[in-house]
């Protein structure tokens, strides 16, 4: 895997965020808020971390485990995690997963440090292999999920909060990097842990979450930091795009086009007959340089007029790539209300940019559908912090759903992150239903199948109190 965000690996994690397009449907009973207000945690607390990097830790995992992760009880994992929870078959997952896994995995969580060391000033951004991203995914992820599980099979609820915490922070130390492809598994694993969060509070005797769930961190994922790093990537993979004025001759800027199309091909993993069609439309692509560059770089129009079709198509490419990268950096820092209209604007202007250019492939990306699945995990909190705050109302009004979401008293209620909106609440009975308002279309355009970027809705059934 490398830091580039591959077609195949972005089809894997954005739908992986698209997936949950289905209610939730999770039981609900009272329980009041506990007092003290962060009795119960979700995160490690400041003053529980420890000295020192989880980094090796986390890496330690797969060698000290060899013959399990090259097994088939480690390959079978999602079978545990579509299992019922009353199923029979809980009793031997012990055999299926190896507990000391989960101790160092504990033991990272707690590190105060994430330091990975990757080569980012070494080596071009783009062509660093990540081949521990992928690994992180299943064992952080759908392993530690089977775990907590189990133990809420077996009705162990502050083991599977221990463990739901442990996924949270680990996750957070993927995050570390300002890869966009680590942000996107870190996204993918606190979704996992989050989802764990819905099935742990429908247990009958779960403690309220409201406040742990409230101080998770807002920086779970380094979208900004991950957002400015890609914005200057592309120049750090291909460097002599920062010195475009440096005397070459024709042959030469023949060959940084070739540089050019091939580095396009090993990112996207485009066929070889591919880069040939692109090679092969140098014509139409220089004569919308030609004719944009004056006004783009502020060359002279008879400077323009006598470079190669090479000069004038590399000149052309590297200004509108680097352009584009940093207006999409730009707008990826900027909350939802602000980053989603530009981001729109930012696909309009690629669907106009590639259209001019053809079989040239620029390969400029839209990150829309990434940005939506990052802000979904508040999206996610937010809902879950709702859920909690409707438990404990039901602790005080005998079991009774309130009819509207301000009916709750004594805490406040997050709007949606996405949207600015309060979440739409609907009652009937004991049955109620808390989703999160749609996102505009044409703001956030559908997945495949239809699937709405950051859809989320819960079935809630309040149930009467435990003795």
């Amino acid at each position: 895997m490398r830091t580039c965000l591959l077609p195949g690996l972005l089809i894997s994690l954005w739908s992986a965020a698209l997936a949950a397009q289905e209610p939730i449907t999770l039981s609900i009973h009272p329980r009041a808020i506990e007092s003290p207000a962060l009795k119960y945690r979700l995160f490690p607390p400041e003053a529980d971390l420890k000295s020192g990097n989880a980094v090796p830790i986390l890496l330690r995992l797969p060698w000290e485990q060899v013959n399990y992760v090259s097994s088939d009880k480690f390959r079978d994992l999602d079978d545990w995690n579509s299992r019922p929870l009353d199923s029979p078959e809980w009793k031997d997952f012990r055999q299926s997963f190896p507990f000391r896994f989960y101790d160092e995995m504990k033991r990272a969580a707690y590190r105060r440090e994430a330091a990975w060391e990757y080569p980012l000033s070494e080596e071009p951004p783009f062509l660093i292999l990540l081949p521990d991203v992928q690994g992180m995914r299943q064992w952080l992820g759908r392993g530690l999920s089977a775990k907590i599980r189990y133990h809420l099979s077996r009705g162990e609820l502050e083991q599977a909060r221990e463990g739901i915490l442990v996924g949270l922070a680990n996750a957070k130390h993927i995050s570390t990097t300002p890869f966009h492809v680590n942000q996107l598994v870190a996204t993918a694993i606190h979704r996992i842990m989050l989802d764990r969060v819905g099935e742990l509070i429908s247990q009958p005797d779960s403690p309220n979450l409201y406040w742990a769930l409230a101080a998770l961190p807002e920086s779970l994922v380094a979208l900004d930091r991950a957002a400015d790093f890609e914005g200057s990537a592309f120049l750090l993979t291909f460097p002599a795009a920062a010195d475009l004025d440096q005397p070459r001759d024709a042959a030469e800027w023949k060959k940084m086009l070739q540089q050019w199309h091939e580095l396009n091909r090993y990112l996207n993993r485009a066929p070889h007959d591919q880069i040939k069609e692109a090679e092969g439309t140098i014509a139409p692509l220089a004569k919308v340089a030609r004719g944009e560059l004056p006004g783009l770089a502020g060359l002279p129009a008879d400077r323009v007029a006598a470079m190669s079709d090479e000069e004038a198509a590399v000149r052309w490419l590297v200004h509108v790539r680097l352009s584009y990268d940093q207006q999409e950096a730009a707008a990826l820092s900027l909350p939802p209300r602000e980053a989603l209209p530009r981001l729109k604007q930012l696909r309009a202007e690629k669907a106009a940019i590639e259209s001019k250019v053809g079989a040239a492939r620029i390969e400029l990306r839209d990150t829309t559908a990434g940005y939506v699945a990052m802000w979904s995990l508040r999206r996610r909190i937010a809902a879950l912090r709702t859920i909690e705050a409707v438990r404990h109302h039901l602790a005080r009004y005998a079991g009774k759903l309130p009819a509207n979401l301000t009916d709750i008293a004594d805490v406040t209620l997050p709007l949606d992150p996405l949207t600015d909106q309060p979440f739409v609440w609907k009652v009937d009975g004991n049955q109620a239903t808390l989703a999160a308002p749609n996102l505009p279309v044409d703001l956030a355009p559908l997945g495949p199948m239809g699937q709405r970027p950051g859809f989320l809705e819960y079935r809630l059934e309040a149930r009467p109190k435990t003795d």
